[in-house]
């Protein structure tokens, strides 16, 4: 007769030993890497929680909480259904409680529809039980202190501008360029797909804290990228403003064009007040990958992602 799992649903009154576990944990990321932010209100964490009409998990030990799992499941337009674990979603003493956990979960995801389970976990040794799972990295986080940098003259043909609404185009085909950096051929996608790429453009263009960044030489748009204050993000600090959506025309790389473009807003952000800044990038760009730590980014989290098979 097999032993009975030490695994079963959070309650409640498990919530505020979980927040002291993720408080713990959030500190130790910090030592390791200190562009974490170990910033933690338990009191908000507890309620929410609390609250969560999520499944999570903790391994009992006959009264002794000794790991946790929470994930979200929800639909993605290009991979379907899937379920996300940030860093404060997971805990655990030992491997067997890992296990333990994320065999309770994956059945519990899968009866939601969810293929594929993502989590975020420290750069660097926090990936090693992951991997050891069968997950694969798919992204990184990456995060700098910003400070003021010595200014530069854009050369005379070249300008930089915030884009609106009518270079939605523009933004479209950079979209496609940054697909196929990441392994996606924009001409798979189906209609359906492509329409929820337009739509979530749009949005971005029509937002007055996004800030979609144009580079025109002679004219023609040469580079784009969009910037916004990072909302409220475990690990992150405050003051923390996100760059992303960084691309260059084919014709116009090579020329350190990029490289002026990031002192530029790194320049202004310093200026608006902001204290970090933070960068994403898929683990196949080939041409991000190299790119950003060269600008003082380091690594933070990286996401994995493992496939729910049966």
């Amino acid at each position: 007769m097999g032993l009975v799992s030490p695994v079963r649903r959070g309650m409640k009154k498990d919530a505020s030993l979980i927040a002291q576990r993720v408080a713990d944990q959030l500190s130790r990321d910090a030592l390791i890497e200190p562009l974490v932010s170990d910033q933690f209100s338990r009191q908000e964490f507890e309620l929410a929680i609390s609250n969560s009409t999520n499944p999570w998990w903790v391994d009992d030990a006959s009264g002794r909480i000794r790991g946790h799992l929470y994930g979200t499941t929800l639909e993605d337009s290009l991979f379907g259904r899937q379920t996300w674990t940030g860093p404060d979603g997971y805990s655990y003493e030992v491997l067997d409680v890992l296990d333990n956990l994320c065999e309770q979960a994956y059945r519990s995801w899968r009866q939601e529809g969810s293929n594929a389970h993502l989590v975020w976990a420290l750069a660097g040794s926090g990936t090693q039980d992951w991997l050891e799972r069968g997950y694969r990295m798919m992204s990184v986080r990456a995060a700098r202190a910003l400070e003021a940098v010595e200014e530069f003259t854009w050369p005379h043909d070249y300008r930089l501008r915030r884009g609106t609404l009518t270079d939605l185009a523009t933004a479209l085909e950079f979209d496609g360029l940054i697909d196929r950096a990441q392994g996606v051929d924009p001409e798979t996608l189906t209609a359906e797909q492509r329409s929820a790429n337009r739509a979530d453009l749009e949005n971005l263009l029509d937002d007055p804290e996004c800030y979609y960044y144009l580079v025109d030489i002679d004219g023609s748009p040469a580079a784009q990228c969009v910037t916004f204050p990072l909302p409220a993000l475990r690990g992150n600090f405050a003051n923390t403003l996100h760059i992303g959506s960084l691309a260059v025309s084919p014709a116009f790389r090579r020329q350190g064009l990029a490289t002026m473009m990031m002192r530029e807003i790194m320049n202004s952000a310093f200026g608006e007040g902001f204290a970090y800044a933070e960068v994403r990038w898929h683990i196949d760009n080939r041409l991000a990958t190299p790119f950003w730590p060269t600008l003082g980014f380091r690594p933070t989290y990286v996401q994995l992602r493992r496939t729910l098979k049966d």
